[in-house]
C-alpha cells in the first residue's frame, strides 16, 4: 500500500506543477508553487535548422566514444519526471523516481554508484539553486568525485507537459502558453548556465544531456486525446524544445543523447511494443511521459554514446 500511496501523492503534486501554467480556459487548474513558476530569462537564443540539429547531435555523441566510467564510479542523475520514470513501478519517493528509470538502468549496466535526485515537476532552477518543496537544489548532490552526470530538464520551464495534459482534458480548451516565446528564449541560456555549474562542481565528469523523446507525431490518433489544432501546438512546442537541446549541446560540448531524433514513430500513437512515450493514458507510467520501454531505449542510447 505504501507504493500506491506514494504514487498517488506524487501524481497529485506533479499534476499541480504541470497543469498550473498551461494555457487553457479551465480556471480550476491547480496553481503552480513558487519554485515551479520562476520566470524564464528573456535573453535571445540563436535558432537552428533541422540540418544543423543533425550535425550537432552526431558530433557531440561521437566525441564521447571513450567516456565509459570505470566500475564503482560516482554517477549523479539530475532532471525532471522525464528522467525520473514518473509513475513507472516501482516508485521510491514523492518525486516519482522509478527503479526502472534510465539512471538506474545505466548504473546497473556499468556498475556505477548512483545518486538519483531526479524529481517530477523540476525546472532548471530546481537543478541549480532553487529548492523544490522539501528537496534541495539537485546540484548539491553533484560532488567533485562524480565521473558521470546525466540530465533531462527544461520542458517544465516552457510548460510543455502541462500543456499536453491540459490539451488532453476534454473539459479544457488549451493553447500554448501566452509567454511561450520568452520561455523558449530563456531556457537555452538557463541550460547553458546549469551545465557550467555542473562542470564547476564535477570537473572530471562526463555530462550527458538527454532530450525528451518525441511525444507527438505528425498525424493524430485517438490515443493522444487531442484535437488536430492541439496536436499541432504540442508538436511545435516539442520541436522548439528539441532545437534548444541541440543548440545547448553544441554550445557547451556536452554529450547529446537524442531519443527525439530516432527514426520511426515511438509516440503514444505507436503500437505498445514500440511506444517510448505514453499517450493520454498510461498502463504503467504517466500520460505523455516515457514508458518503461522508453527508459530502456534511452539507457541504450546513453550506453552507445559512452562507447559501450
Amino acid at each position: 500500500m505504501r507504493g500506491v500511496a506514494t504514487i498517488a501523492t506524487a501524481t497529485g503534486l506533479l499534476l499541480g506543477l504541470l497543469l498550473g501554467s498551461a494555457g487553457c480556459s479551465d480556471d480550476s487548474s491547480p496553481t503552480v508553487g513558487s519554485s515551479a513558476t520562476t520566470d524564464a530569462p528573456t535573453a535571445d537564443e540563436p535558432s537552428t535548422t533541422s540540418a544543423d540539429a543533425t550535425v550537432a547531435t552526431t558530433s557531440t555523441t561521437e566525441a564521447a566514444t571513450s567516456a565509459v566510467p570505470p566500475p564503482g564510479s560516482v554517477y549523479v542523475a539530475l532532471g525532471s519526471s522525464i528522467a525520473s520514470g514518473f509513475g513507472i513501478s516501482v516508485q521510491s519517493t514523492d518525486c516519482g523516481r522509478s527503479n526502472r528509470n534510465y539512471p538506474n538502468l545505466i548504473a546497473t549496466r556499468f556498475q556505477l554508484a548512483l545518486t538519483d535526485v531526479t524529481c517530477g515537476g523540476a525546472i532548471v532552477p530546481n537543478v541549480v539553486d532553487t529548492a523544490q518543496g522539501a528537496n534541495p537544489p539537485q546540484l548539491q548532490a553533484v560532488t567533485a568525485d562524480a565521473r558521470l552526470v546525466s540530465v533531462t530538464v527544461g520542458g517544465n520551464d516552457i510548460v510543455y507537459n502541462g500543456t499536453a495534459l491540459a490539451c488532453a482534458d476534454p473539459a479544457t480548451e488549451c493553447t500554448a502558453p501566452a509567454d511561450l516565446e520568452a520561455r523558449v528564449a530563456g531556457v537555452g541560456p538557463a541550460l547553458v548556465a546549469m551545465i557550467d555549474a555542473i562542470r564547476a562542481a564535477a570537473p572530471e565528469a562526463t555530462i550527458v544531456l538527454v532530450t525528451y523523446p518525441r511525444e507527438v507525431p505528425d498525424t493524430n490518433c485517438a490515443e493522444l486525446s487531442l484535437g488536430d489544432t492541439e496536436r499541432a501546438v504540442l508538436q511545435d512546442m516539442g520541436a522548439r524544445l528539441q532545437e534548444v537541446f541541440v543548440d545547448v549541446a553544441a554550445d557547451t560540448g556536452v554529450v547529446l543523447v537524442d531519443p527525439y531524433s530516432e527514426p520511426g514513430d515511438h509516440t503514444g500513437c505507436a503500437p505498445p511494443e514500440e511506444r517510448w512515450v505514453a499517450g493520454a493514458v498510461a498502463d504503467d507510467g504517466f500520460a505523455f511521459h516515457p514508458t518503461a520501454l522508453g527508459h530502456e531505449e534511452m539507457a541504450a542510447l546513453i550506453a552507445d554514446a559512452l562507447g559501450s
